[in-house]
């Protein structure tokens, strides 16, 4: 799921909401291999307490008076827990990032327990991925627009992100308060979308230069030439790249010879697990290999994979293609 892309951001910071007072207990049970564990606020660069850890176990108790998104630290710097610093009891075991036992901790829960029965449905190929997307994305809105005063907004919207429409994200982060706007995933995912609106449909290519073996490959080597251009942004580690390959396969082999070229994109990828992933799944389409971010920045790519259609003469036809999608766009211009 896209969800590994997310796969790129740990770090979660606090968000502030007034008129939540009162006294806080934060117990940690199972923490073994360390000494000693810090209350961080990440993105602020504060850590609010620290603790021993005895016999896997450790406390915290203090007083506030907002909601914060926290996270707990050992002294190794391992991350062991994230949740929301509130007034009340708020237990963690291991490496159990939920948190329970307080108000705004249980809401998250909760969520999580929510769609996790459909996240499987979704895996045993009895949902879609549009389906599963469009359930999740109506489930967060509500839970984050009903928070904007606290926490729970932030910790949401972070943790679903990649489920929710772009242009909805834009409008449920711009409205957030001001420690929503520092956590630095969101933050970053808000800044690749202004990139990606250069990149939209309908706009013409942005070129870009990958070095790998001494050469130096570019777009514009395959896009602007005449020809439509299906790019495929992927990687030999990414389950759902992997299970859109047969799909662009098809294309290839039906359109390779009727004024169409396909090209992956191996992106935070060894070259040499690329190679022997492109074996392994039969890729004999054109490769730009060892993309480290030089390809994925002009196109705000925060998740893979990314599959993108270009027309003959650069200008982009469609974005975020996936399963059948592929198929119904190639056809649509070069016929059946």
């Amino acid at each position: 799921m896209k969800r590994l892309v997310i796969y790129v951001f740990a770090v979660m910071v606090s968000v502030c909401a007034v008129a939540q007072q009162g006294e806080y207990s934060i117990t940690g049970k199972d923490y073994h291999g360390t000494s000693r564990v810090y209350l961080q606020e990440v993105g602020f660069g504060a850590k609010l307490d620290s603790a021993e850890v005895k016999d896997g176990t450790f406390t915290f108790k203090g007083q506030t008076n907002q909601t914060r998104y926290v996270e707990i630290i050992t002294k190794e710097g391992e991350l062991m827990g994230q949740f929301i610093l509130e007034p009340g009891k708020v237990s963690l075991s291991g490496n159990n990032y939920y948190g329970k036992g307080a108000p705004l901790n249980d809401a998250f829960t909760n969520l999580v327990n929510e769609i996790a029965p459909f996240e499987k449905l979704y895996y045993d190929g009895k949902l879609s991925e549009d389906e599963l997307s469009k359930m999740i994305s109506n489930k967060v809105v509500a839970q984050v627009d009903a928070h904007m005063g606290d926490a729970l907004s932030a910790r949401s919207l972070y943790y679903f992100n990649s489920y929710i429409e772009k242009f909805t994200f834009k409008d449920l982060y711009d409205r957030g308060s001001e420690g929503l706007k520092a956590v630095p995933g969101l933050k970053q995912l808000r800044a690749n979308y202004e990139l990606t609106a250069q990149t939209e449909e309908g706009m013409m290519y942005k070129d870009f230069a990958v070095e790998y073996e001494g050469k130096i490959q570019r777009l514009s080597d395959y896009v602007g030439k005449g020809k439509y251009v299906l790019i495929d942004f992927w990687a030999s580690w990414c389950g759902p790249c992997k299970k859109e390959i047969p799909n662009i396969i098809e294309v290839w082999n039906k359109y390779k010879d009727k004024n169409f070229v396909a090209v992956g994109i191996a992106t935070s990828d060894k070259p040499e697990d690329t190679k022997v992933a492109m074996k392994q799944l039969g890729i004999e389409y054109p490769q730009i290999m060892n993309n480290q971010g030089e390809a994925s920045e002009p196109y705000g790519v925060t998740y893979i994979p990314q599959i993108i259609l270009f027309g003959p003469d650069g200008t982009i036809l469609r974005r975020g293609l996936r399963g059948p999608d592929i198929k119904a766009a190639v056809e649509k211009y070069l016929g059946n």
